[in-house]
């Protein structure tokens, strides 16, 4: 069992309330009776794409190779290519023996012998131990320490690979591609039920994994398979229960087909993602499902979220240790959050410098310098601008004597730091932090993924994009996503997230996508053909929020309808979400576009497109009414300034007649007061 699929399993324990009903039935049952078909396969080159980091002085790095079972693993072979150059040796280690030692200088070749090796839950481990030699010189090393990468890395076996026997073991850490098929002419049940075990499996197998979702007859859309490697899933849509049986094809691959009545058949592929299928140890089973809903949890431990129970760092120099954060892990996006870290470490004399850096996507959020006091402990907040969809939590020590040296009685002094993961937590807040476009991705679905099918593409190629589109986002959530069909017509009208394939220019438009599915101009026409939608096809996938809802939209448009051309070039672009550079992680922006002429599908910013007339129709009604709005604002002007004016003009009236009044009355005064002074005159 690979770490991976462990360390999903672990979340969907700790994030999730999804329900596995196994009955006893399915695990109790003897296993299958019938002969054990083998695959004759007396040598066998099996290429694995694992690439493991082996840094200078810290510790063993374990390279670990799937064996398919039936087979003796030969050799192993690798290429090892310096990263940071440094002066030492590569110890390659198997089984407790030093097998090859090489230079990390230069580059070189990896060729293990594997005789003797044991395997261990159906994989081999050999272990790379980078031994530099400043370690040798006494100098302790605090940045930059040398580094190799080992890649291209091809089991040698020999012997005949035996076919799985029960459900336990058919999806066993060697597999490397699953073809999920179901009937042509499917259900909306059906499709539910195919997506969702595509679904199920990019969650409980490994990232390279291989999938897809087809119906019988459409192969061309099918990943490819191999007799050792490869399985086969059919959903058969029959019976009054949901039963198992474990078969083969002709071609000798694995084949699993979960049959049972069509509405269940969806909560049974669901399960296939679930850690518990390792206690089905029968190939024939019965009531296999899986139900339940995603819990929002804002304040996981770093344990939950993937971390060991306790980070260790120590030693002199320079140790880290890195824990993934997914917004998704927090049921929902979030906007920011704070870190609360809580350990202990070592008391540092004074003769040691010792300090503890906490980055947050490689940028610094946290810094203090240990001393007497082993209480550790630090609250940090993140800020909402250095959110993204896949975090990273990078937490260093850093330990070197004052002298520099790490001679004498100073190189006995432990220097450790332990964080406990299961008591140090990050609290976020629900929100956005992500400007809309693809990276607002899985998060924004909040575990629950509703599908609808337009008329853009045909039943099969819709289906089998749907599979790559949801594989991709899968892999990104660390909660295994609720996958349901609904009707293209209650996903137009509804408030949800959600994906949306196979849509039309009239779905665009009701959607109120960026780019709507009609011809259309980019600004910087360097990214795509100059004047594509007018004269060339184009498909594009889009990410884009409308009225609080966050849409991921599939679709097309070609000057002469939906041709052929138009339906592989949708297959294009959601291919890429799932095999592009860095699967769905490595999709920016908000647009991915799809052209005959195009190698690859490129991105766009829905800014660089001119707005299409569809747009600009959508704007015609809000400059109507905004039109109406400031002639009733002009009106209201005109007539306030009409009654302010004439209003002015009885304030001034009255004013006057006021001002007429006290001067009459004053006068009258000067009257009154000149005949009385006159009288007083004549009576002396």
């Amino acid at each position: 069992m690979s770490p991976k699929f462990v360390s999903r399993t672990l979340a969907l324990a700790g994030l999730t309330a999804l329900l596995l009903a196994i009955p006893l039935s399915a695990i109790a049952a003897p296993i299958a009776t019938a002969d054990v078909l083998t695959v004759n396969a007396p040598m066998l080159s099996l290429p694995d794409p694992v690439a493991v980091v082996v840094t200078a002085d810290n510790g063993p790095i374990f390279l670990t190779v799937p064996v398919p079972e039936g087979l003796t693993p030969a050799n192993v072979t690798g290429s090892i290519t310096p990263v940071v150059l440094g002066a030492g040796s590569l110890h390659v280690i198997v089984a407790g023996q030093v097998v090859q030692n090489l230079d990390p200088s230069v580059p070189s070749i990896l060729d293990v012998p594997l005789a003797g090796a044991e395997i261990v839950n159906g994989t081999v481990s050999v272990s790379l131990e980078y031994s530099s030699l400043l370690a040798n010189n006494n100098w302790c090393q605090v940045t930059n320490p040398a580094s190799v990468t080992v890649s291209n890395v091809v089991l040698q076996a020999t012997g005949s690979a035996t076919m799985p026997t029960t459900l336990a073991d058919f999806f066993s850490p060697a597999v490397n591609a699953v073809s999920v098929q179901i009937s042509d002419n499917p259900s909306s049940a059906l499709k539910q039920a195919a997506i969702s075990a595509v679904g199920a499996l990019a969650f409980g197998l490994g990232s390279t994994v291989n999938l897809s979702a087809t119906t019988t007859s459409n192969t061309s859309h099918r990943v490819a398979l191999d007799s050792v490697r490869g399985r086969i899933v059919v959903l058969d849509p029959s019976g009054d229960a949901v039963t198992t049986t474990i078969s083969s094809d002709g071609s000798g691959i694995p084949v699993l087909t979960i049959a049972g009545p069509e509405a269940q058949l969806s909560a049974a592929s669901a399960a296939l993602g679930s850690g518990y299928l390792a206690l089905a140890n029968s190939a024939s089973t019965t009531g296999l499902a899986q139900t339940g809903s995603v819990t929002s949890v804002l304040s996981p431990t770093l344990f939950d979220l993937g971390a060991s129970d306790r980070i260790s760092l120590g030693g002199y120099g320079q140790s880290a240790s890195y824990t993934g954060v997914s917004q998704s892990a927090f049921g929902g996006p979030i906007s920011d959050a704070t870190l609360h870290l809580v350990g202990t470490h070592t008391d540092i004399p004074d003769t040691i410098l010792a300090t503890t850096n906490v980055y947050w996507n490689d940028f610094l959020i946290g810094s203090t310098v240990l001393g007497h006091d082993v209480a550790f402990g630090l609250d940090l907040p993140i800020a909402s601008t250095r959110m993204t969809a896949g975090n990273g939590l990078r937490i260093v020590l850093s330990a070197v004597p004052r002298t520099g040296e790490c001679t004498g009685s100073t190189n006995v002094i432990p220097i450790e730091l332990f964080i406990d993961a299961k008591a140090s937590t990050i609290d976020a807040t629900r929100g956005q932090s992500i400007k809309p476009g693809f990276q607002r991705f899985p998060q924004a679905l909040g575990g629950v993924l509703p599908v609808a099918f337009g008329n853009g593409m045909t039943p099969a190629n819709a289906l089998a994009s749907a599979g790559d589109i949801v594989a991709s986002l899968q892999r990104q959530s660390r909660v295994q996503l609720n996958v349901t069909v609904v009707a293209a017509a209650d996903f137009l009208q509804s408030a949800h997230s959600g994906l949306f394939v196979g849509a039309t220019s009239d779905d665009s438009n009701v959607l109120g996508a960026p780019l709507r599915f009609d011809s259309f101009r980019a600004i910087d026409s360097r990214a795509v053909e100059f004047g594509v939608g007018t004269t060339v096809p184009y498909a594009a996938l889009e990410a884009f929020e409308n009225s609080g809802r966050n849409v991921l939209m599939l679709g097309g448009w070609s000057p002469d309808g939906t041709g052929a051309a138009l339906q592989d070039l949708q297959i294009d672009a959601a291919h890429y979400a799932v095999n592009g550079d860095a699967g769905w992680t490595g999709l920016s922006g908000d647009l991915l576009i799809a052209q005959p002429t195009l190698a690859k599908p490129v991105f766009l910013d829905s800014n660089a497109i001119v707005p299409q007339a569809s747009v600009t129709d959508d704007f015609r009604g809000y400059a109507m009414w905004i039109g109406i709005l400031i002639a009733l604002l002009v009106s209201v002007g005109v007539i306030g300034s009409i009654v302010r004016r004439r209003r002015r003009a009885k304030v001034k009236h009255y004013v006057d007649a006021q001002a007429l009044g006290v001067a009459e009355q004053a006068r009258a005064e000067q009257i009154n007061i000149a005949k009385a002074t006159h009288q007083n005159s004549t009576l002396e």
